[in-house]
């Protein structure tokens, strides 16, 4: 039988193994909310954008998941990083808004853990953000991007993509490494990627594929691709500084556009901060919409 755990009001259950179909979100957002389009191709593409970072590849085996009247969070208490302890979406009372908001944020900060909220246009009450910056939150803007599989994206000569063997003890190594600098991943989460990557890029039928590109011959960026029904999630990209500008980002996008061609997945999403954003505008995706990840460090972390 499931453990229950008692969680800021629901009753959930570890989520770490997750399965993709399981992880798709419910309620993200009233019909209303969505663009005021008849328009069923563009709210389809609204749909999957939104919940394209939902996935298995960020659940720890103790993360707690609340998948439940509008809300999709996580907390996972064995680790400090962000984006294992986050409100991906929410849906606050708003004639109670602040006690319900010191609720969620009291839950994380009382085992010393940051939460990052993500606050989008059609989220309530229109000042979370606000509110979320008032109690000390930073924040960072993000773009979600979406286009077809089958854009015409070509490769930069000079650069190399290799689609990564997990059970390749170097290429694996070499991806998880240089992934793990990039983002500046504490060593407990190092180790948690290491495994739980292989996990889901292994086996029949995977739902990740990572990737390694070389400009000359010399390691220089990795991308991560998440596949879900009918789309596929570009996440994690990272390019050496000394290697920005050169193609490896292009060259990057484009094998993971090539490999959903060869799955007969007809679409990619992203989510980027703004200076990625600039590239993938670029490369031909389109923004559908920009929204905001505020994020709250307990006390003693926030000094």
């Amino acid at each position: 039988m499931e453990r229950q755990i008692a969680f800021a009001g629901f009753r959930v259950f570890p989520g770490a193994m997750m399965s993709m179909s399981e992880s798709q979100p419910a309620n993200r957002a009233a019909l209303d909310e969505l663009p005021l389009t008849s328009d069923m191709a563009l709210r389809r593409e609204w749909e999957i954008s939104r919940n394209a970072p939902i996935g298995p590849q960020r659940l720890a085996d103790d993360t707690i998941v609340v998948d439940k009247d509008g809300w999709y969070r996580t907390l996972t208490p064995s680790s400090p990083w962000p984006a294992s302890n986050e409100a991906l979406f929410s849906n606050l009372d708003e004639r109670n808004a602040d006690a319900q908001i010191d609720e969620v944020v009291s839950e994380y900060q009382r085992l010393g853990l940051p939460v990052t909220w993500c606050a989008y246009p059609w989220t309530r009450p229109q000042d979370l953000g606000a509110r979320l910056l008032a109690r000390g939150a930073t924040q960072s803007a993000i773009r979600a991007f979406l286009c077809s599989s089958s854009l015409p994206l070509a490769p930069v000569e000079g650069v190399e993509v290799e689609q990564v063997d997990p059970n390749s003890g170097e290429a694996y190594d070499t991806y998880i490494n240089l992934m793990s600098t990039g983002f500046d991943l504490p060593e407990g989460e190092k180790a948690f990627r290491r495994r739980r990557y292989h996990q889901l890029s292994t086996g029949p039928s995977p739902c990740m594929r990572l990737f390694i590109a070389r400009r000359d011959g010399i390691v220089a960026g990795c991308q991560a691709l998440v596949t879900k029904s009918g789309s596929g999630h570009l996440t994690g990209g990272y390019i050496l500084p000394a290697f920005r500008a050169y193609g490896v980002f292009q060259s990057l996008i484009a094998a993971g556009l090539r490999a959903l061609r060869e799955l007969g997945i007809p679409t990619a999403t992203g989510h980027s901060n703004e200076t990625s954003a600039f590239w993938v505008d670029r490369f031909g995706f389109k923004t559908l919409f920009t929204y905001s990840i505020y994020q709250l460090d307990p006390p003693s972390a926030a000094g």
